[in-house]
């Protein structure tokens, strides 16, 4: 297997966003791709990720091969890049080599790989009861303006408007409304209105992936089922993130 990444800079920013959800994740190689799919130890959230050979500079990949590699260890490393140009390596399952070169020299990182016993998911086709599309940036102005609660945040969709809040004993309560269908959000599907809450983490999960798209991605919620982002990439490939709702006990 080889690969040459087109850009250092889009790479770090994908695997930033999948080490705020995972510690560890199975990477995988073959003749369509890179392939992702993973959940937290928590259980709460599962990242998929897929990209197609296009999405790089050059790829080539004779059999099938899957790296265990921890999250925090590879992006220790891809924060060398910098301006380089990056290569990922290997002819066996055991040492994945992230090669970066420049004009003049020549810097090479052998990872050595770890078991990781991920169980084989199948994402069940998705109906969202609340689907639109919107732009990365506002995605995350959304999450940096609630978050400041450091708490978790509400949110309450209907047809036509779209609502986020969060509170805290320290700073009060932080509420965002926008019309959906106004010039930020696109209506996709209403099933039904949503009232859900997410969990801290996985509100501030949601803004690192956004914060990987360039243009609008598809945010779904759902009252039962997972609430999704996804993100789109060159060439078909693309970023996903599924967290479930956080559960409210009553008194």
């Amino acid at each position: 297997m080889k690969c040459t990444w087109k850009s250092t800079a889009e790479t770090l920013k994908i695997f930033k966003s999948i080490q705020h959800t995972n510690t560890m994740v199975n990477i995988s190689f073959s003749d369509n791709g890179l392939y992702i799919m993973s959940m937290d130890t928590s259980k709460t959230s599962l990242v998929r990720l897929i990209l197609v050979p296009e999405f790089f500079e050059s790829y080539e990949c004779s059999s099938p091969l899957v790296f265990g590699i921890y999250t925090e260890t590879l992006m220790n490393v891809l924060q060398k890049a910098k301006h380089t140009v990056m290569t990922w390596k290997a002819t066996n399952d055991l040492i994945l080599t992230l090669e970066f070169t420049d004009k003049d020299f020549k810097t090479e990182f052998a990872l050595r790989t770890i078991q990781i016993d991920d169980e084989q998911l199948d994402i069940p086709e998705m109906e969202d009861d609340v689907a639109f599309n919107v732009q990365s940036s506002v995605v995350k102005d959304w999450i940096d303006k609630v978050l400041m609660t450091k708490g978790d945040v509400s949110f309450d969709i209907t047809k036509t408007h779209f609502v986020c809040s969060s509170e805290s004993t320290e700073l009060g309560e932080i509420k965002h409304t926008e019309p959906i269908g106004g010039e930020r959000i696109q209506l996709k599907t209403h099933r039904q209105d949503v009232s859900i809450a997410l969990s801290f983490n996985s509100t501030r999960s949601f803004a690192a992936f956004a914060a990987c798209g360039g243009d609008a991605c598809f945010v779904g919620f759902s009252n039962t089922q997972p609430s999704r982002i996804v993100v789109p990439l060159e060439h078909s490939s693309s970023l996903c993130l599924y967290v479930a709702p956080k559960i409210i006990e009553e008194d």
